[in-house]
């Protein structure tokens, strides 16, 4: 037995079934479809780029924070 599953899209509160509209509504559900995929990625993408922002942000303090090697010399 195979479950057969419905391709839906909701628009304004009513549930719509992709294959019963036009050509050009089922070809814009697909763009909307992967505009979505597409921004979701970028939004991760985001994520990602500002954790490493924050962590050479951390790193950079360090090396602010450092003596400086003229100073360490200057020990001897």
């Amino acid at each position: 037995m195979t479950e057969e599953t419905t391709n839906t899209v909701t628009f304004e509160d009513k549930e719509y079934n992709v294959a019963d509209l036009s050509e050009r509504g089922q070809a814009l559900v697909g763009l909307i479809r992967s505009v979505r995929e597409e921004s979701a990625g970028l939004q991760t993408r985001l994520a990602v780029l500002q954790a490493a922002e924050i962590t050479f942000s951390k790193e950079l303090e360090g090396v602010f924070n450092e003596p400086d090697q003229e100073e360490l010399e200057g020990m001897d």
